[in-house]
Parts: C-alpha cells; structure tokens; sequence
C-alpha cells in the first residue's frame, strides 16, 4: 500500500484500519485471501434519499437484445462471455440511462454465482444477489452506483424478495462505509484461504440463516457439498 493511501486510510477510518489493510495484502501477497462481509438492505433499513433520480436519467431493466449490444462497446464493462454465463440462469441487469447513453448498471441473481473461476456464492434465492456493479467515468461522483441499487431494491421488493444481498471485501473500507450510509446492514463474514491445492472456507455462523456462503464451483454441484 502507497503511503499517501496509509495516511487515507489511517484519517477516515483509525488506525486498526491501517493495521486491517496491510494484514490483507500481505496475506495475498503470499497466497490467496478473501474476507467477504455479507450485508442485506430492505426498505426497512434503505435511506430513502437514495430512490431520487436526477431528472436527465432514467432507470430500468435492459432487454437481452440490448445487452449484447453494449457488448460490442469494450467501456461498457460487458462481454457476451459474461452474457452467456449469467443470462442462461436468469440473471438480469438494472440501468440507469440518460436518453439511450449508458451510465450506470448493476446486475442481479437469486442463484448461486460466480466470485472467481473456482468460487460460487450461494444465499438464500429469497433474497436477490447485486454484483458487478459498474459507472461509465463520465458519470461518476453522481451516486447513480447507489440510486441505481435503491431504486431496483424497490422493484425486486415488489416481485416479492426479501432485499438485497451481497457483500464487501472487508478490506474495503470506503465501500463498507458507503453501504452503511445506503441502509446496508452486516450479518457475517465468510473467510476464504487456499492452502498449496484446496480451498478451504470458513463461514461464521450468522450466515446460515441466510444460506450466505462459498463452495469451490467443482463442490458446488456435487451433492456431498463441501465447504471446508
């Protein structure tokens, strides 16, 4: 970590942030680490301000045909490899656009999903997974990662979920703190280190109510179901 990002860090969050941070990259600097915060919002807990959309945007799901046309455009983030990985299992796309420019999206699964090639996280399809959120850099600095999650935990709540799920690596203290601030609550941790060959997954106990963990994608479709 660069000195100027220590100080950062050390600043807005403590020094037991610092300590967090170094500790993590050091840990992957020799083999691979993961700390995975698992949070929820509801409309319950969402702050409210996040539903105001400026009046230039609007929002919405996009149609699989304009998917695979933002494909074609490498700043959008979006590869037909992704689509045919993620659209198959009914994973869908909210947006938020100004006329018919892209500015913002994030997408949303109720079935297990890839982290990485070999993991998979699984949750309770009660709940609605958000990942792979992403602003176009014209955009940025207008909350539209955030809108655009409140305003599609408001439809996906009217489908009839419970909320929002997902989750940030705890090294990412400007992320928790956003979530936070949005109405994101935490619920648990999942830890994930690999030893010379195998995986091994330790998931604290608050997660099970939420069926919140991560299997090795060659465990996740075998019935024995190991998780380390």
């Amino acid at each position: 970590m660069q000195f100027k990002q220590m100080k950062m860090t050390k600043e807005k969050f403590g020094y037991g942030a610092v300590f967090h941070v170094l500790k993590y990259s050091m840990i992957n600097h020799i083999t691979f680490y993961k700390e995975l915060q698992g949070l929820t919002v509801t409309m319950d807990t969402l702050n409210k301000d996040y539903l105001t959309l400026g009046e230039e945007f609007h929002a919405r799901f996009l149609s699989e045909e304009e998917l695979y046309n933002l494909a074609d455009d490498p700043s959008s983030e979006i590869s037909k490899s992704f689509l045919e990985l993620n659209l198959p299992k009914g994973d869908s796309c909210y947006a938020i656009m100004q006329g018919e420019t892209l500015a913002s999206y994030g997408w949303y699964s109720d079935k297990p999903t890839h982290i990485s090639a070999d993991l998979e996280l699984h949750f309770n399809p009660e709940w609605i997974y958000m990942y792979k959120g992403y602003t176009l850099p014209a955009f940025r600095g207008k909350r539209l990662h955030a809108i655009g999650m409140a305003r599609s935990l408001q439809a996906f709540t009217e489908k009839g979920y419970k909320g929002i799920i997902s989750y940030v690596e705890t090294n990412n203290y400007p992320s928790l703190r956003s979530c936070d601030r949005m109405g994101y609550k935490n619920f648990g941790k999942v830890r994930i280190f690999k030893g010379l060959s195998d995986y091994h997954i330790r998931t604290e106990p608050a997660c099970e109510s939420f069926g919140f963990t991560v299997k090795e994608i060659s465990d996740a479709h075998d019935p024995s179901g190991k998780t380390g």
